[in-house]
């Protein structure tokens, strides 16, 4: 089947993936393309660069990433109406089956089984395939605390760069997003409910599609593998579309922390 190669494709992301996702994965290719870094091959740089940086302002603009979905799914239902059939030369027709054999092959049973086969076969390879997009974006998600290390978590880094880990917020289970450049936990709106949070004074913040009136809030208990924070500062967001909560320095502060060969290491000080 023809490849369509989309925005997606430009930055490396899931269709699916989170704005914060989106942009990670922008900064981690800007760096890498930038033509600064590239002076015996400037021009490439230059026009890798370009294209990242369309993929990246198409896809943190809510509109004109809906419009590019859009167009993506009719390429899609295009490309499998128009596909062509293969021809391989004029072939002989084959010699009669006995009506036996013909009985055998062409049975309900025979049909049936076959179908069935070719169903599951696709079924494991779009679970095996699903599995490994989710564990190439969320390594951590079956994260669990040794015995004998209470005081230490080690995350991995995921294919953009991020690292991403379970938790809770007032006993609800959650998946934080860790980011020393966060001043706050910042919660998406649409999860305030199911945690708990109170919507306190008004506030700013600023998001990747710009500036957005926010909510400041208290989180009476968050955990993040064996350590737990009571009366943490934060801010509902409604400018959050997806389900992971931003882990800024107002718990991050609390840990003492370094990187290691695509890990991140947390200690109680």
């Amino acid at each position: 089947m023809t490849r369509i190669r989309t925005h997606y494709d430009n930055l490396q992301v899931q269709e699916d993936a989170s704005p914060e996702v989106i942009e990670g994965a922008w900064r981690v290719l800007a760096r890498k393309w930038d033509p600064e870094r590239h002076p015996d091959d400037r021009e490439r740089a230059e026009r890798v660069r370009r294209i990242i940086d369309q993929a990246y302002r198409t896809l943190s603009d809510a509109r004109l990433r809906g419009e590019h979905d859009a167009w993506i799914r009719a390429e899609r239902e295009a490309v499998e109406t128009s596909e062509p059939v293969p021809v391989t030369g004029v072939r002989q027709p084959p010699a009669a089956a006995s009506p036996a054999r013909a009985r055998r092959r062409s049975g309900p049973f025979g049909l049936t089984a076959i179908t069935m086969a070719w169903i599951g076969a696709f079924a494991l390879m779009w679970w095996l395939f699903d599995d490994y997009l989710d564990r190439r974006e969320f390594p951590n998600r079956d994260l669990v605390v040794e015995q004998g290390a209470a005081n230490e978590l080690v995350l991995r880094r995921n294919h953009v760069g991020h690292y991403l880990a379970p938790g809770t917020i007032n006993g609800e289970p959650v998946v934080f997003l860790l980011d020393t450049g966060a001043t706050q936990v910042s919660v998406p709106a649409h999860l305030a409910d199911r945690l708990g949070l109170q919507a306190g004074g008004r506030g700013r913040a600023l998001t990747a599609n710009g500036t957005v009136e926010i909510r400041h809030t208290r989180i009476r208990e968050l955990a993040l593998g064996p350590f737990v924070i009571g009366n943490v500062s934060g801010h509902i967001n409604p400018g959050m579309s997806s389900d992971q909560i931003l882990l800024g320095m107002s718990v991050l502060r609390h840990l003492d922390f370094a990187q290691r060969d695509g890990t991140l290491i947390l200690n109680l000080p």
